[in-house]
């Protein structure tokens, strides 16, 4: 039998290596090349920069809100637990965890920066919001939904973390690198707690 908490050390392994690769590089091989070619992809950026509004007050409440009515829909009062604690730690962590990293934001010698985005590049805070709700509600329809609407949460969820990484790269407020890994790292643990709350190590 695997151990109960196995999930947990394997989001925490992924965490790690993750980590370093990111702290030892200022971006990855491919980062400015990928970002240049999605910025001339959408030269007007308006679009984005509303994608990139809503973990931002008011909209980041109606988000958290419906968020929390679907998560008790798809997975009861164990989905309602774990997504507030997603929430709470996106919330009042991942600004914090910035410093760990201290990546630097790309540069306006390397491509176009709109606005002024300020602080550390990883993780995206965007990408841990869009994870916290959107990535919590995909998570739970995977393992506890089928049929039509599985297949619709996790299609719609997945688009919408999927248009929260390009809007960023856009920007150029992050690389990236730093999107999708925040992604991953974050998926990660969500299907872990999923996983532990449901009394399950199964793979």
């Amino acid at each position: 039998m695997r151990p109960a908490l196995l999930p947990f050390l394997l989001a925490a392994i992924v965490t790690v290596l993750i980590g370093l690769g990111i702290w030892l590089e200022p971006y990855f091989a491919g980062d400015v090349a990928i970002t240049r070619g999605l910025q001339a992809m959408f030269p007007d950026p308006v679009w984005a920069t509303w994608v990139s509004r809503l973990p931002s007050a008011p909209a980041k409440y109606w988000v958290m809100a419906l968020t929390l009515a679907g998560a008790s829909y798809l997975g009861g009062w164990k989905g309602s637990a774990m997504t507030v604690a997603a929430i709470l730690l996106d919330q009042f962590g991942s600004e914090a965890s910035k410093t760990i990293f201290v990546r630097p934001r790309p540069s306006r010698e390397l491509v176009t920066v709109f606005g002024t985005p300020s602080g550390f590049s990883f993780p995206s805070g965007t990408l841990t919001f869009a994870c916290a709700t959107f990535g919590s509600l995909a998570v739970l329809a995977a393992r506890h939904r089928q049929g039509v609407v599985k297949t619709g949460v996790i299609a719609a969820c997945a688009g919408m973390i999927a248009l929260a990484c390009l809007a960023r790269v856009v920007l150029g407020a992050h690389w990236p690198s730093d999107v999708i890994l925040t992604s991953v790292i974050c998926l990660t643990w969500l299907w872990a707690t999923d996983r532990v709350l449901q009394g399950s190590a199964r793979f």
